[in-house]
């Protein structure tokens, strides 16, 4: 068969339903995905390169925030319901952080439509460093710990001559 030739085609009663559907579902992750590394170009101003780091900062923001809301849920709501300036003290806060950020970086950022997220991101992000930091020193001591394992075993091995 010449080069430029393609192979037979595969008929669709050929093909199982258990393989279409895997077809089907690999066509489905790769739209999400590029949708998701749009979303982060757009919202975060992230490359493709940086937008799995993004993704991954993003999930750990929401999923903080929804074990601290799952906590005490009623806590949360009766905070936010005795509370009845709530969404004017939003407002103004989202508006005083917008002129800080604009009196910061210029007036550049406000031609910049994700700069206040950017900055709030980072925030974000500075809040889980401690967390981060038990997480790093936790799989650390694991490391440690395997190395130590596996050196004993060596030492083993060559005291028996395996």
């Amino acid at each position: 068969m010449p080069p430029t030739q393609s192979a037979s085609p595969v008929r669709l009663e050929d093909v199982s339903p258990a393989r279409r559907l895997g077809g089907d579902g690999i066509i489905v992750f790769g739209l999400l995905n590029e949708l998701r590394h749009g979303v982060m170009a757009r919202v975060f101003g992230a490359s493709r390169g940086d937008s799995n780091l993004v993704t991954l900062f993003a999930i750990a923001a929401f999923a903080a925030a929804l074990r601290r809301a799952a906590a005490a849920p009623r806590t949360q709501v009766r905070r936010v319901r005795s509370s009845p300036t709530a969404v004017g003290d939003t407002m103004i806060g989202a508006a005083a952080a917008r002129e800080t950020i604009d009196s910061i970086a210029g007036h550049l950022s406000r031609d910049t439509s994700s700069a206040a997220a950017l900055i709030t991101f980072a925030l974000v992000v500075h809040s889980f460093r401690p967390a981060v930091e038990r997480s790093l020193h936790a799989m650390r001591e694991a490391y440690r710990g395997l190395i130590a394992e596996a050196q004993k075993v060596g030492a083993a091995v060559r005291r028996f001559g395996i």
